[in-house]
């Protein structure tokens, strides 16, 4: 006599379980097919705008050296004017950096030198009332 065949969940036959286990891997399945094809679009669209931006870049370009550039029309005096001023600015900009900095450095200086008054002050009242409690 074969052996009775126990039910893997108490109501529901050994076929149904594996039907339903079967189903389950396919559900699974379908929504990993779901998942995969959502980020293949998304890439598909991303590549898609990257090579717009590549394209206009190039229409930028073939404009930019079809028209020529604006600095290239300018005469040598005036470039040199230009050099010149630029120059002189960068040169003022130096100094006044060094300058800022200078003065950063002395009021940093000075606000320690205050601190340390003050320090020296409060620790000389702390003796007088320490030798006023004894």
């Amino acid at each position: 006599m074969a052996d009775p065949v126990i039910p893997v969940v108490p109501g529901i036959s050994e076929n149904a379980v594996v039907i339903i286990i079967a189903l389950a891997i396919l559900g699974v399945f379908i929504l990993f097919l779901m998942i995969r094809e959502l980020r293949l679009m998304k890439t598909g669209s991303r590549k898609e705008e990257i090579e717009l931006e590549r394209e206009k870049l190039k229409i930028l370009q073939q404009h930019a050296t079809a028209s020529g550039y604006h600095f290239t029309r300018m005469s040598p005096e005036q470039i040199a004017g230009i050099k010149c001023v630029e120059d002189n600015n960068a040169t003022l900009e130096t100094t006044i950096f060094s300058k800022e900095r200078l003065v950063e450095t002395r009021l940093k200086r000075l606000e320690n030198y205050v601190k340390i008054a003050k320090l020296d002050n409060m620790m000389g009242k702390i003796d007088q009332e320490e030798k006023k409690v004894k």
